[in-house]
């Protein structure tokens, strides 16, 4: 048995934040992800680490007018029009002039030509699943929409990252009837439990916040016998930890920051554990070299830790294989189980 180290991404331009940020005023920040991706992509190829692409369906349009096709029949109504990527689009349109916030066919097709990348789903117009609303079948059909969309890159998608971690496990039947076998779930921790109908507490950030410098929960690593398969039901794969971005403000605390992952990783690859690490590529887009510094030393460190413990790198697709027998479309092969003791299974 050996540790597992995961990394998957959220991205999604300005789909995510549509509801709270300027367009214009993220423009570079957007530009330089886009930018960032193919060498993010080649480090993770050099050091062999699979990764999961969590992709707003959204970007797989190539402009307004394919976007507007793969579109799902039914929107959401959510109480609060805010939360709605549709009224906002057509309230802000989706013109050429702003495609490099919308739109990303050709980072979507780059990533599928390197080893171990999953393409996921983010849903298909970051979908909030715990926002009231008077039509819940929305999502079914956004799901529908966004594996339609994926099938410009003949890739199903198997894996899904709830937008905002706003995870309901109410839409979990929905996920599995849509083709989904995994999604990232918070991590055991109290302060990373959503409340429906709740923002989050001032409480709940300083804790999220400050757990990213220093203990304030549980240990964030997991045995991989932790993971449970439930009929009709895609797998649980709690996340780890958010890796915060480098901040020229924050000297002090982004050492501490990447110290806090490095060390976490260390532990997973003693303990033989699964260590989730996350965050969003626009994360990276406003200090870009800095923050690519870091994910070149927290790759090197895994390339360490692999070669002292035995440590292996898997992307959310890859638990789809090992535990339901089901083809990966990222290595294209099928896995076959010799025992249902998961423990003895990894050598």
């Amino acid at each position: 048995m050996t540790g597992i180290f995961t990394i998957s991404l959220d991205f999604e331009l300005h789909w995510g934040v549509f509801d709270k940020r300027e367009r214009l005023a993220r423009k570079q920040c957007y530009k330089n992800t886009l930018q960032l991706i193919p060498r993010m992509l080649e480090l993770f190829a050099e050091h062999e680490v699979h990764v999961t692409w969590a992709t707003v369906g959204s970007l797989f349009a190539k402009d307004s007018q394919e976007w507007i096709v793969l579109k799902p029949a039914i929107e959401p109504a959510y109480n609060n029009e805010i939360y709605s990527a549709y009224k906002w689009a057509k309230e802000n349109g989706l013109t050429d002039e702003f495609h490099w916030a919308h739109f990303a066919p050709e980072s979507v097709g780059a990533i599928l030509q390197y080893p171990g990348q999953e393409l996921a789903t983010h849903t298909f117009s970051h979908y909030y699943c715990m926002e009231p609303q008077t039509k819940p079948e929305a999502f079914t059909e956004d799901l529908k929409a966004a594996q339609k969309a994926a099938q410009k890159f003949k890739t199903p998608l198997v894996s899904l990252v709830f937008p905002r971690n706003q995870y309901n496990p109410t839409y979990l039947k929905a996920c599995y009837e849509n083709g989904i076998r995994a999604i990232r779930s918070n991590p055991n921790n109290w302060f990373w439990t959503p409340i429906p109908n709740e923002g989050t507490s001032l409480m709940r950030k300083v804790f999220r916040t400050g757990d990213g410098y220093m203990q304030m929960g549980r240990r964030t690593s997991y045995p991989l016998s932790s993971i449970k398969v439930r009929a009709n039901e895609p797998l649980q794969l709690p996340a780890s930890r958010l890796f915060r971005s480098w901040h020229p403000k924050y000297k002090f605390t982004n050492a501490l920051r990447l110290r806090r992952v490095l060390n976490e990783l260390q532990t997973a690859a003693k303990k033989k554990e699964c260590y989730h690490l996350w965050w969003h590529p626009e994360n990276f887009g406003d200090y870009p070299e800095q923050n690519l510094k870091d994910l070149q030393v927290i790759l090197k460190a895994y390339s360490r830790f692999k070669k002292q413990y035995g440590m292996q790198s898997w992307n959310m697709g890859e638990y789809v294989t090992y535990f339901l027998q089901e083809k990966n479309p990222t290595s294209g092969q099928t896995n076959i189980l010799v025992s249902q003791n998961t423990d003895a299974l990894i050598k």
